[in-house]
C-alpha cells in the first residue's frame, strides 16, 4: 500500500515538472514571437520614415510568423534603391555627357521607385519632374541641331577619321555611343567606334609620308605583323589596309585574313539586320559565324548570341511553344549571360505553363518551375502586370 502512495506521488511530481516544462516552452515561444512583432514593427516605421538602410537591416532579422511580410519589404527597398541610384548615375551627368536615351531610362528607373513608395527618400517625383526636363532640353538641342543627333555624329566621326583626326572622331564618336551605343556606324556600333578611335587617338602619328626623305620600305614580315596586330586588336580598318599594301603572292597569309575580315564584316552586317526584324533564330546563327570566325571581334558576337538566343526564348513563350522556350532559356541561363532573374522568370514561367496545359499531374515540373521562380524572386526581378496568365502571377506572387 504505502509503495502504491508512493508511486503516485512520484507519478503526480513527474507530471506536475512535465507540464511546468510546457508552459516555459509556450511562455518562452509567445515572448520569441512578440519580440519578432516588434522587431517588425520597428522595422515598418523605419521603412514609412524613409530610412531604408535601417529598415532593411530590421527587416533580415525578422524570422517566424512575419518572416514572408519581411520580405516582401526588404524586395521593395532593395529594388527602390537599385532604380534610385542608376537614376541619380544619370542625372549627375556633366551637361556635355547627357543624352535623350539615358535620361529616358532615367525616367523609367524613377517611375520604379515612385511605384513602390511615391514618397520615398530622395523625392522622386520631383527627381522625374527634373529628369523629364532635361531629356526635353536635349532633344530641343538635338532639333535646333540636326548634326548632333546619331547620323550626324556617325558622319562627322567617320569624316574626321578618314582624314587622321582621331581626336575629334573620338569625340563625336563617344558622344553617340553614349546616346546609342548600339547605334550602326560605319559598319559597326558606335560603342566599338568610340573605343576604336580612342585607341587611335593615343597612337603617335606617322609622319612618314611627310618626310623628305623616306626610309626604306619595311620588311614584309613586320609589315605582317603590324597587320596582325591591327586585327588582334580588333582594328579592322587599320588591319584591311595593311594587309592590302602586303603582295598577295609573297604573303598568302595577308589574303587570307584579308578574307576573315570581309566574312566577319558581312556576318555581322547580316545579323544586325536580321534581329532587327526579329527573326531572332537567323540572327543567332549569322552570330555565331561571326564568332567562328574570331570570337572576341568588334560588335561582341558571342554574347549577341547569346542575346538570340534569349530573344528566341522569350518570342516561344509567348507563342504558346513552352518546349521550345524552355530548351532555349536553359542555354542561357546555363551560359550565365546575365539577366539572370527574367531568364529564370520566363524559365519558371514557361515550365509553369506546362504543367497547367498538361493538367497539373507532373509534380516534378511544377517543383522545377517554382525553384526557378524562386532564383528570380531572389534576383529582385519584377514580373510583368500584362500578357501573363493570372496563375503564373499569383504563383509567383506568393513566394
Amino acid at each position: 500500500m504505502a509503495e502504491t502512495q508512493w508511486a503516485r506521488a512520484a507519478w503526480v511530481k513527474f507530471t506536475i515538472s512535465v507540464l511546468a516544462a510546457l508552459l516555459f516552452l509556450s511562455s518562452a515561444a509567445v515572448l520569441a514571437q512578440s519580440d519578432q512583432d516588434t522587431l517588425f514593427n520597428q522595422a515598418v516605421q523605419a521603412y514609412q520614415q524613409n530610412q531604408f538602410r535601417t529598415a532593411l537591416a530590421k527587416f533580415q532579422q525578422v524570422s517566424g510568423a512575419r518572416s514572408a511580410e519581411a520580405q516582401e519589404y526588404i524586395g521593395k527597398i532593395k529594388t527602390y534603391m537599385d532604380a534610385w541610384s542608376a537614376a541619380m548615375t544619370v542625372l549627375q551627368r556633366s551637361p556635355d555627357e547627357r543624352d535623350a536615351r539615358s535620361l529616358a531610362y532615367a525616367i523609367e528607373e524613377l517611375q520604379v521607385a515612385i511605384n513602390i513608395k511615391a514618397d520615398g527618400p530622395g523625392e522622386p517625383g520631383q527627381r522625374l519632374a527634373q529628369a523629364r526636363q532635361l531629356k526635353l532640353e536635349v532633344e530641343q538641342a538635338q532639333a535646333r541641331n540636326p548634326a548632333n543627333g546619331d547620323a550626324g555624329l556617325c558622319e562627322r566621326a567617320l569624316a574626321a577619321a578618314a582624314q587622321h583626326r582621331y581626336k575629334e572622331a573620338g569625340e563625336l564618336s563617344c558622344m553617340l555611343a553614349n546616346d546609342n551605343a548600339g547605334y550602326s556606324c560605319g559598319g559597326n556600333e558606335a560603342v566599338y567606334v568610340c573605343q576604336l578611335d580612342t585607341a587611335l587617338a593615343k597612337m603617335p602619328a606617322d609622319n612618314s609620308a611627310a618626310a623628305p626623305n623616306q626610309p626604306p620600305a619595311e620588311p614584309s614580315s613586320t609589315a605582317l605583323n603590324k597587320a596582325k596586330a591591327a586585327y588582334d586588336s580588333n582594328d579592322f580598318e587599320r588591319a584591311r589596309s595593311l594587309f592590302q599594301k602586303l603582295s598577295a603572292e609573297s604573303n598568302p597569309a595577308a589574303a587570307q585574313y584579308l578574307d576573315k575580315i570581309s566574312r566577319y564584316n558581312d556576318s555581322l552586317s547580316n545579323a544586325e539586320k536580321l534581329s532587327v526584324q526579329g527573326k531572332y533564330e537567323e540572327a543567332r546563327t549569322a552570330f555565331v559565324n561571326a564568332a567562328s570566325i574570331k570570337p572576341d571581334g568588334p560588335g561582341h558576337p558571342q554574347s549577341r548570341a547569346a542575346t538570340m538566343e534569349l530573344m528566341l526564348g522569350l518570342d516561344q513563350f509567348y507563342s504558346g511553344d513552352y518546349v521550345s522556350a524552355t530548351q532555349h532559356l536553359e542555354t542561357c541561363a546555363n551560359a550565365n549571360i546575365g539577366k539572370q532573374g527574367l531568364i529564370h522568370f520566363y524559365l519558371g514561367a514557361s515550365k509553369l505553363a506546362r504543367f497547367f496545359v498538361t493538367g497539373g499531374e507532373d509534380s516534378a515540373l511544377q517543383t522545377d518551375a517554382l525553384n526557378d521562380l524562386k532564383l528570380a524572386k531572389q534576383e529582385g526581378f519584377k514580373a510583368p502586370g500584362q500578357d501573363l496568365s493570372p496563375r503564373i502571377l499569383n504563383a509567383y506572387k506568393g513566394l
